[in-house]
């Protein structure tokens, strides 16, 4: 169960730079553009078609997992970061790098990919209701 790990210890705010990036700013231009070039519905359909795909998976994506962690898997051994266990595999599953100076500066495939594919599938839904009203 890696995705119902405690998520009380996670840095909500460095998800902010993403959302905005991703989601607001490049999907709306993204679906802008295709709105004002082609203004009919399949085109919107289709962004939000691609926005599912993207979501799914971006939110798929495993990561990378060291051969350490697959064995200690294997034997059982998966609690700890030391012993090469699953929390190694964990590790390697974040949607925002925890290290470094400056730790927004690099972002997951991962995350952009889910952060855009929501941005599609929000903006191209808003435009087929424009489109429909």
């Amino acid at each position: 169960m890696f995705l119902l790990t405690d998520l009380s210890g996670m840095d909500w705010n460095a998800l902010v730079v993403p959302v905005v990036r991703y989601t607001l700013l490049a999907a709306l231009v993204t679906v802008g553009a295709a709105y004002l070039a082609f203004s009919s519905g399949p085109t919107l359909l289709l962004l939000a078609g691609a926005g599912v795909i993207l979501v799914v998976l971006g939110a798929a994506e495993a990561g990378p997992a060291p051969a350490s962690g697959v064995e200690g898997a294997e034997s059982g051994d998966v609690g700890s970061l030391d012993s090469g266990g699953m929390g190694a595999v964990e590790e390697g599953m974040q949607l925002v790098p925890g290290v470094g100076p400056d730790p927004g500066a690099h972002y997951s495939l991962r995350a952009k990919l889910l952060f855009y594919g929501l941005g599609l599938l929000v903006w191209a839904i808003a435009g087929l209701a424009v489109l429909l009203r």
